[in-house]
């Protein structure tokens, strides 16, 4: 398993400098309403938005898990919480006599 991990990662690191050898041509980046620009390799710009999908992708993931982790404590707390309401409602009727009818 180890290797196939090595070799995907060097497979992978290979087509990234292929990548980046075939696409040096600068390219200006500019947002519209802002008067900046910016001139950056192509490969460059590929990558950082690249990561920067997957970065935000890894932290609204993130968010995602710990909401989930929450609600799923919250329901287990609450299950419990009833759990016991409902031993004590049994024992404590059952320590009464009944009620008489009229």
């Amino acid at each position: 398993m180890r290797f196939l991990r090595v070799f995907l990662g060097a497979l992978l690191l290979l087509i990234l400098v292929v990548f980046a050898v075939a696409n040096k041509a600068a390219v200006t980046v500019s947002v519209d309403p802002l008067p900046f620009e910016v001139e950056l390799p192509l490969y460059l710009l590929v990558f950082l938005v690249f990561f920067a999908g997957l970065i935000l992708g890894v932290i609204l993931g993130r968010l995602n898990a710990w909401s989930a982790a929450r609600q799923k404590a919250a329901r287990q707390k609450l299950a419990a919480q009833q759990k016991a309401a409902a031993a004590a409602s049994s024992s404590s009727s059952e320590a009464l006599p009944p009620a008489p009818l009229t």
